[in-house]
């Protein structure tokens, strides 16, 4: 009897197509870091309600919790930073995450914050946006203080918000002359100068009179901070440009140059100070829904009523 040929083996299931985004959502948890500023009780205690809450939810991946102010974060093993605090804790933490930086998402422990404007409740009610991946990502612009001293020597600051140079013991009116792509400007007397970024133009900027600027916008805002004369105003211009302050020192006037409101410089006579955008943006989660326009309504408390537009169909055409 002719043996019969065995059947050929039956093809394999056949697989359901999907977008790549959505097989990476359903197949790649998402991995998160917690950070904050451990030195602050109720930082200590919601990281560790938030954590696990991420630990406990399939979609998530919790790498660690790092508290800690001075450890190395160029190497952060996450998809996304989880930073408890205000939005000193979220300009601490970019400046440890060096030039590669990996996304951050702000939870506000603080009191005004335009950085971590995310309450925890809330974040506990997105976590189903996190595992499917429905956020964006807005790539701030950074800047960089480079302070040269007459002898050659210079030091770079990487920042976020801005650079101050201001007044020092014993607080005298001091006198910044400023060149913008080489060209003298403006020479400014009063309390100091402030140069900021989009995101700083609501801090330090805005307090001295200065306006505010989207977070997306390409540009730098100079003000001044209690200018000695009125025609002094603040200046907007582009970001591509570079900015550099020469301080008019004489042994009466003390100058020190902040940066984002953590380092701070001595300046010495003949030093001067040079910012420019940074080379790398910093990137910032953003969770569907999100507004720039709400966010300084709520911190602001201008009192605008967004129904309004709404029911007068506000919009172009």
């Amino acid at each position: 009897m002719t043996a019969r040929a065995a059947p050929p083996p039956p093809p394999p299931p056949r697989e359901l197509a999907m977008p790549p985004a959505s097989r990476t959502e359903s197949t790649v948890p998402l991995r998160i870091a917690v950070l904050g500023n451990g030195t602050k009780p109720e930082v200590v205690a919601e990281a560790s309600r938030l954590a696990t809450a991420i630990g406990r939810r399939p979609g998530l991946v919790l790498t660690g919790v790092d508290l800690g102010d001075d450890s190395d974060l160029t190497s952060l093993e996450a998809d996304v930073a989880l930073v408890l605090g205000g939005d000193g804790t979220v300009l601490h933490t970019a400046r440890r995450m060096g030039d590669c930086p990996i996304p951050v998402l702000g939870v506000n422990l603080g009191r005004l914050g335009f950085l971590a404007d995310l309450a925890p409740a809330d974040f506990l009610g997105r976590l189903d946006d996190l595992c499917t991946r429905r956020f964006t990502i807005d790539n701030l612009m950074t800047l960089d203080c480079t302070i040269r001293s007459p002898d050659g020597r210079s030091t770079t600051y990487r920042g976020l918000n801005d650079v101050v140079l201001r007044a020092a013991p014993p607080f005298h009116l001091i006198e910044l002359g400023l060149r913008i792509d080489g060209e003298s400007v403006i020479n400014y007397r009063g309390d100091g100068l402030i140069l900021a970024t989009p995101v700083g133009s609501t801090g330090h900027s805005l307090s001295a009179g200065g306006p505010i600027l989207p977070p997306d916008a390409q540009m730098f805002v100079v003000t001044p901070i209690c200018a000695h004369t009125l025609t002094q105003r603040p200046l907007i211009d582009a970001a591509h440009k570079w900015y550099e302050v020469i301080p008019r020192q004489s042994e009466r006037q003390a100058i020190t140059a902040v940066v984002d409101g953590q380092i701070q410089q001595p300046i010495t006579p003949g030093d001067r100070v040079a910012v420019r955008r940074g080379e790398s943006p910093f990137p910032m989660v953003r969770l569907p829904g999100h507004s720039f326009y709400r966010t300084l309504r709520n911190k602001l408390g201008w009192g605008a009523d967004p129904a309004l537009d709404r029911r007068s169909g506000a919009g172009p055409g």
